[in-house]
């Protein structure tokens, strides 16, 4: 038994490390409420990012990982954050703010569109952002013209691979005159490869491994035959159960590809359910096996949507994002894919909507208001979005579209999130200055 004095001392010391934890606690959450959701959001981010990096066990398409043995902090908030599993493992480095990432602030250019061109020639070599285009144009004409009418893009993804069958072929044309424009100018070719939207197609090649393998040895014997600097796999409307096949095949393909020096991108949509990877895509899985992920981040309502709204409000995009770097995207990887589109509603009196595609340049969108005869629209700030509805003799027509305020909005959030860039769907809708702009506010971050 222990002597009384001691029984005694170790009750004291039990006490006071107890109160001291309880207190740590207290001042751990007042600091919490103190820093705000958007910091909140930020450490478990990092989080998430920490999860991404560890090592994937062999079952791939699994949420199962293989645990971090190093080194705890000997700390009492690090005790204090483990006795009550709190989820940050480093709670000192929220405390006193010093998180790896900084934030940079966006700065609207004021100037000229002439100054804005002049200024864009020195982006690509000052910093390491990805500002990429589609282009869906099967002629070298109109893609070359396309690269030249918006200057400061490093990468273009043009559409011309599509899978053809479920033996894993495919069909297309690459336009080699278009890639070595390109190579004169410093900017990369990802070429796309599309599943034409066919999930039952997309099924037969992904479980099928001789297929799956044809796919790949085509998309490398390509890339090298063209000198492709990298392959953009756009498959769309993936069958949940595909989901650890597409995860596997991804692996597969990128195992293939990097040793020849080819860069492999993945496009994603939203699928904002928060922390829930159940879904056609594994998130961290297929971040893991990719040198990016581009996020779809618009068509949140589509043309044919019987639901009017717009095709990519700020709430939207934005936790289109946070949830991919929550499900484990490594911020360094994620590209945020811009729309430089909107839809053109009409509500029609029996409730039967149509609606059309307009471009975002400021003609396009002064000819739609025009044809309908409506006003420019009004400042809507919980969207971050232009606004506008006009009556009809049958029924009315509404629009959402950005304005330059939008575009500050979008590449904030890739700057304070230190996301690897933007891509812009696509480069057929761009016009000179709405692309200056965007390039500029991304030359204000530089990695």
């Amino acid at each position: 038994m222990f002597p009384h004095k001691l029984r005694h001392t170790i009750t004291q010391f039990v006490a006071a490390t107890v109160a001291l934890m309880v207190l740590a606690a207290g001042c751990f959450g007042a600091v919490i409420c103190m820093f705000g959701q958007a910091n909140l959001h930020r450490v478990a981010t990092l989080e998430a990012s920490k999860l991404a990096d560890v090592e994937l066990n062999q079952l791939v398409g699994t949420a199962d990982y293989a645990k971090d043995e190093s080194a705890s902090d000997n700390t009492v908030l690090h005790a204090v954050s483990s006795t009550l599993h709190l989820p940050f493992t480093d709670p000192l480095t929220m405390l006193t703010g010093q998180l790896p990432e900084t934030q940079t602030e966006v700065t609207q250019n004021t100037s000229g569109q002439s100054s804005l061109i002049q200024s864009i020639t020195s982006w690509a070599a000052t910093t390491n952002k990805i500002a990429m285009g589609w282009l869906t144009s099967t002629s070298s004409s109109a893609c070359i013209q396309m690269l030249k009418d918006n200057p400061g893009i490093n990468v273009a993804s043009p559409t011309w691979f599509t899978l053809k069958d479920a033996s894993g072929n495919i069909s297309g044309t690459v336009l080699p005159d278009v890639v070595t424009y390109a190579h004169q100018h410093n900017i990369k070719v990802w070429v796309l490869v599309s599943n034409d939207f066919s999930s039952s197609l997309t099924h037969a090649v992904l479980q099928n491994p001789k297929a799956r393998a044809n796919l790949i040895d085509e998309l490398s014997y390509q890339a090298k035959l063209y000198h492709l600097d990298g392959i953009n796999v756009d498959f769309e409307n993936v069958a949940t159960a595909d989901r650890d096949a597409f995860t596997a095949f991804m692996k597969q393909l990128h195992d293939t590809l990097s040793p020849e020096g080819v860069n492999l991108s993945v496009d994603v949509a939203p699928d904002i359910v928060p922390f829930n990877d159940s879904a056609a895509f594994f998130h961290a899985g297929l971040s893991d096996s990719v040198d990016e992920m581009v996020l779809m981040a618009y068509d949140e309502h589509w043309s044919g949507d019987q639901d009017p709204g717009p095709v990519a409000d700020m709430p939207w995009v934005t936790q289109s994002v946070n949830d991919l770097l929550d499900t484990g995207v490594p911020t360094d990887k994620l590209v945020l894919g811009m729309p430089f589109y909107t839809e053109l509603w009409h509500v029609h009196t029996n409730g039967h909507v149509t609606s059309k595609a307009v471009g975002i340049s400021s003609d396009s969108i002064a000819g739609a208001l025009a044809q309908y005869h409506a006003q420019t629209g009004q400042w809507n700030d919980p969207l971050g979005l232009m606004y506008t509805r006009q009556q009809q003799t049958d029924g009315y027509m509404e629009m959402w579209y950005p304005s330059q305020t939008t575009y500050s909005d979008d590449l904030n959030l890739v700057n304070e999130n230190g996301l690897a860039g933007v891509a812009v769907w696509s480069l057929d809708w761009s016009d000179k200055k709405t692309w200056s702009s965007v390039v500029s506010a991304l030359r204000n971050t530089v990695s």
